[in-house]
């Protein structure tokens, strides 16, 4: 997603009019299915502008591999077995899915100390996108690097115990191979540097960073929606040779993530095909990545399951390559609709990013980012009032969401005959079972209950009982036992 508002030193949001109306257009092209770029891998740049079925050559497909379902979770709910209905194929070990704190991950465009910067919440990973840090805002003339801010915020992610993803991209306007208007961060940023060069020496001189030299807890990602024109108009096969060139400056110690990719739409899918498909010096493209890279926006109206759907269709493609990497969802909030967004009802805003993060979890996706932490016009979810770090009903749900996973298991979320979700997570002290039914209120049940826990935090315990609860779109938590 562009860069459409900043939070300043003080005070609530303030809009970059500069970019705004791009970064909005860019939103209506992700939601309208036209903002993927499927050009073709050829040096015809006219012709890539054009035609959005224009074929890259690329490898054959290898056989498809399959991804079998997660186990059923069954005596959930009173009188109704839960069958294994698993909203994303991606939960598919038999024993769950361990949650680490760097799975909470958010964007943050001022994430520096004091009270106005750092959220005020746990944080266990950062991505660095809209936080002024790109490769243009690093490399203002050739070969010159101004890292100040680039230091700051790693050092202060080190403070606050969180990990670090930095996007590397985009093009600085004196090594772009052309210009578009669709560019959202100024003339060239989309598109792929003239000077191969030039990029080795700015991912070298960011890896060699003192604060991220050595640092294992700092990954890099190498570029940002590459199959949105807006923020990359070369080709697949162009990022591919990008993503190669990334690995060769970096080494194989270092922690690559594949371009982050959109998935609303067919082209952007064909374009995720044709990326994948990709060799480069005769390997296919995922073997020089650590990890696989997807912002699971869903369409304008979609909500944190239809989410998981996309993500099933973006598994299809990886299987048919036999990549087997782990998968980031780098970018995630709701209605996005190329415009200003009227926020959810605060309940439907708590329960929205409550239930991202469990189905994330659950489908085994490593880390999830919130885009963004604050108060974010184009989307629907915000995690803070309009002071930038006040939190909203949604900023304190996602960390009641987190102290139900971190350090557990997830074994499944398996959805009933109602459509009740039920995901089942073990940890320590016993097993935690979270409900929800995001289009009606049901009542559930659990055997031995001791606690039970709303996503606003209210908790009430008791002696081990049969604990009957109506529950609806927002989470609820029940704790028993076993």
């Amino acid at each position: 997603m562009g860069r459409a508002w900043r939070r300043p030193a003080h005070g609530g949001p303030v809009f970059n009019t500069k970019i705004v109306a791009a970064a909005f257009t860019a939103a209506a092209l992700l939601a309208s299915g036209c903002g993927a770029n499927s050009s073709a891998d050829s040096a015809a740049d006219a012709a890539a502008k054009t035609s959005a079925s224009a074929a890259a050559k690329t490898a054959s497909a290898q056989p498809t591999s399959t991804l079998s379902a997660a186990p059923s979770v069954a005596g959930t709910k009173l009188g109704a077995k839960v069958p294994a209905q698993v909203t994303s194929s991606a939960a598919r070990a038999p024993s769950g899915f361990s949650v680490a704190p760097n799975f909470f991950g958010v964007h943050d465009s001022t994430p520096l100390g004091g009270a106005d910067g750092w959220p005020r919440a746990t944080i266990g990973s950062l991505r660095l996108w809209d936080a002024g840090v790109s490769w243009r805002d690093i490399e203002k003339s050739p070969g010159v690097y101004d890292f100040a801010r680039l230091d700051a915020i790693v050092s202060s992610a080190k403070a606050h115990r969180a990990e670090t993803l930095i996007v590397l991209g985009q093009t600085p306007e004196f090594y772009a191979s052309k210009k578009l208007r669709t560019d959202v961060y100024g003339a060239g940023a989309a598109s792929m540097p003239k000077n191969l060069n030039a990029w080795k020496r700015y991912v070298a001189a960011v890896a060699n960073r003192p604060g991220v030299r050595g640092n294992k807890y700092v990954q890099f990602q190498v570029w940002n929606e590459a199959n949105v024109i807006e923020f990359w108009s070369g080709t697949p096969a162009q990022m591919a040779l990008l993503t190669k060139l990334t690995r060769d400056t970096l080494g194989s110690s270092r922690y690559l993530v594949a371009p982050a990719l959109v998935s609303r739409n067919g082209l952007q899918r064909t374009w995720i095909d044709k990326f994948y498909a990709t060799k480069v010096n005769r390997r296919p493209v995922a073997d020089y990545v650590n990890a696989v890279a997807f912002q699971l926006y869903p369409l304008p109206a979609g909500k944190p399951e239809d989410s998981m759907n996309l993500l099933a269709l973006d598994q299809k493609i990886l299987a048919k390559y036999r990549v087997n990497k782990p998968i980031w969802n780098t970018e995630v909030n709701y209605g996005l609709a190329g415009r200003r967004t009227a926020g959810l009802a605060a309940n439907l805003q708590a329960a929205t990013i409550s239930r991202t993060y469990l189905l994330n979890a659950a489908a085994g996706i490593k880390r999830t980012f919130w885009y963004s932490w604050g108060p974010i016009p184009i989307a629907n979810t915000r995690t803070t009032t309009a002071d930038g770090y006040t939190l909203t009903a949604a900023g304190q749900a996602y960390g009641v969401t987190r102290s139900w996973l971190v350090n557990s298991q997830i074994r499944s979320c398996a959805r009933d005959r109602q459509g009740t979700y039920t995901c089942t997570i073990s940890y320590r002290g016993g097993v935690r079972r979270v409900f929800w039914n995001p289009t009606k209120t049901v009542t559930v049940a659990v055997a031995g209950a001791t606690t039970h826990q709303l996503v606003d935090g209210l908790t009430r315990n008791y002696s081990a009982r049969t604990m009957r609860l109506k529950v609806g779109a927002a989470p609820v938590m029940i704790r028993s036992a076993r």
